[in-house]
């Protein structure tokens, strides 16, 4: 299991500190037999490959190892593996939330000008993670279906948000999401629930 991860250049890419080495060490721990290092290898990477909704190059390249161990029946903590799976798929760039009015803009295109970066190239840099995230969860959505039905009451809602990111899968996650929401109890989720469902049906702009 997990047996590709040498095959990727971590060093070239990054997360929310930096470079990306220590990403592939994080994922085989996943694995371990030792539960609490399994619980501090899935909070670092809640922390550096998503954060705080913000997605970075590395995470498409996460993407399928979180598959391959939510294919495996036997991996253990199925739950918090979909979870982090779910948030990366409705990730987005730091700029592209914190920068949206004119304002912020200038503000940005100032902070980054300092630090020797051109804000438009960070921009772009953004998109294409973002876009190459939702390319890499896109073939996979279907492995997120089951946890609709989660008891945590937060992976329902995470996966009922990541959903409405795809509507070109409508056709699979639309008739799931609408079980779902018949079922639903929780105040928190019951919204999330019927955003995405509006959002996949187009009555809102996701």
């Amino acid at each position: 299991m997990l047996d590709n991860l040498d095959h990727i250049d971590w060093s070239s890419l990054k997360d929310a500190y930096g470079t990306a080495e220590g990403v592939p060490d994080l994922l085989r721990s996943l694995i371990s037999p030792d539960k609490e290092e399994r619980d501090e290898a899935l909070n670092e990477l809640f922390g550096c490959v998503w954060h705080q909704g913000t997605i970075y190059s590395c995470s498409s390249h996460v993407v399928p190892f979180l598959v391959e161990l939510l294919e495996k029946d036997a991996a253990p903590d199925r739950e918090g593996v979909a979870l982090l799976l779910a948030l990366i798929a409705a990730g987005t760039g730091y700029l592209m939330v914190h920068a949206r009015d004119e304002e912020d803009v200038l503000r940005w295109k100032e902070i980054l000008r300092e630090d020797g970066r051109d804000f438009d190239e960070k921009l772009r840099e953004e998109h294409r993670n973002v876009e190459l995230v939702r390319d890499a969860c896109r073939p996979h959505l279907a492995l997120l279906l089951p946890f609709l039905a989660s008891p945590e009451p937060d992976l329902r809602l995470e996966v009922s948000n990541a959903f409405a990111n795809y509507p070109e899968s409508r056709d699979l996650l639309l008739p799931a999401l609408e079980a779902a929401l018949e079922k639903e109890k929780d105040e928190d989720v019951l919204p999330a629930m019927e955003e995405s469902i509006e959002t996949l049906r187009g009555e809102i702009q996701s």
